[in-house]
Order: structure tokens, then sequence, then C-alpha cells
């Protein structure tokens, strides 16, 4: 495949996987939490404990914003604030045993949710997503595209790319 093909195909795969997203995260009833709520959980499950600056920075966040969050999940008993192990004088959240199990039922509810959806394509149309996850799953271990990515321009005029 060369260059332009790929570019095409970024063209008509990329403006998708925002819609792809979404509907796989749609609004499940009877889960009450906040975006902010669950995106903290979901974190949490994916990194661990953290320190509350270290929720902040990878939520994206201020300091204030991480901790009313947490101290909703608090009060909810989904999350807890504990020593942190390294540095007693430091605090870690981490989930309760009841934070996990609402995470793990919510996703499944996803899953469910998603594999509806699923159903509803022509099963070999489901066999070619299928025979695609490999691609995708090495894509996805790649990382970003290089930070020297050529400039457009620069590559169909054959001048050096602008810093």
């Amino acid at each position: 495949m060369s260059f332009d093909e790929s570019l095409q195909l970024s063209r008509q795969l990329r403006p998708m996987l925002p819609r792809l997203y979404h509907l796989s995260r749609r609004r499940i009833p009877g889960w009450d939490l906040t975006g902010s709520q669950s995106s903290a959980m979901a974190t949490l499950v994916d990194r661990g404990p953290l320190r509350m600056g270290e929720l902040a920075a990878l939520e994206g966040v201020q300091l204030p914003s991480a901790t009313s969050v947490v101290n909703g999940l608090v009060k909810l008993g989904l999350v807890e604030r504990r020593a942190d192990p390294a540095d007693r004088r430091a605090v870690v959240i981490d989930l309760t045993a009841k934070g996990r199990r609402q995470v793990d039922q919510l996703v499944e509810r996803r899953n469910h949710s998603f594999a509806l959806l699923l159903e509803r394509l022509p099963a070999q149309d489901r066999r070619l997503l299928q025979d695609a996850l490999p691609a995708v799953e090495r894509l996805l271990s790649m990382g970003p595209a290089p930070e020297n990515t050529p400039d457009p321009e620069a590559r169909n005029t054959g001048a050096p790319a602008a810093d």
C-alpha cells in the first residue's frame, strides 16, 4: 500500500473513531456517575492507586477539580484515600471493593450493549472486523506518529518540512 493509499485510509477511518468510541461508551441506565467520575474510576482501574496530583494530571484537570470528583466518589464508597506505602506522609486514591464491582458491572453492561450493536451487522462483516483486530492491536502498540511527521505540502513538492 502506498503512502497516498494510507492517507486515504486515514481520511476514511479517523473520523469514524470518535463515533465508535462514543457508541462503546454510551450512557448505561442505572449508572449514575458523571463522566468525570467514570473517567477517574477508569484511570484508577488502568493505573492503580494514584496520588491526587497524578490523577489530576492523567485526567487533564486542575487539582481542585480532581479533589471534587474524588470527594464525590469517596462519599459513594467507590474510592478511598489511604497512606502511600512509598511515603506515609502522602495519600493515594484507590478503588474500594465496591468501586471495582461497579466498574466490572459497567464494563460488562457496555460489552453487552456493544455486542447487541455488532449483532445488527451481517456475520461476514463481524468476521471482517474480527480479522482486522490483530492489525488494530499492532497499530495501537506503536504509539503516536513520530513528532517529525512531514508537512503534507513539503511531501508533495519535495521541499523539506517546515519546523
